[in-house]
């Protein structure tokens, strides 16, 4: 890596969220919280993660290790739930007006793995 230039995962969040509202095809890097057990995946998103749905931007999360890594990403124009490797992209389009609907707690995609997304608005953003 040039010096002087720095990894994507060491510059904080809401300056990634910065760069990243001025591309809106850039995944944005969210603090989303994701949780696996067998067989399922339960994300959990705020309100501005929701908002960023709406706007056609989709959100990631991201692991990485030495040698490899994880990634999530949450995609508002997508349809289908597809994994490769160590990632999983989940197509929100056809659930994100249920999603939006403040009647409901979150959608659910069946399938292998069952993917919840879970809305979580907390005092943070009030």
């Amino acid at each position: 890596m040039p010096r002087g230039q720095e990894r994507q995962d060491d510059v904080p969040t809401h300056e990634l969220r910065a760069a990243q509202n001025q591309d809106v095809h850039a995944p944005i890097l969210s603090p989303m919280k994701v949780r696996f057990t067998p067989g399922r995946v339960r994300v959990r998103i705020d309100d501005l993660e929701l908002a960023a749905l709406h706007r056609g931007e989709p959100l990631r999360a991201h692991v990485g290790w030495p040698g490899g890594g994880w990634t999530l990403t949450l995609d508002p124009s997508g349809h289908d739930v597809a994994g490769d490797g160590g990632t999983l992209a989940v197509g929100l389009a056809p659930l994100l007006a249920q999603l939006s609907d403040p009647a409901q707690e979150g959608v659910t995609i069946g399938g292998e793995p069952r993917v919840t997304v879970e809305k979580d608005f907390g005092p943070q953003h009030a």
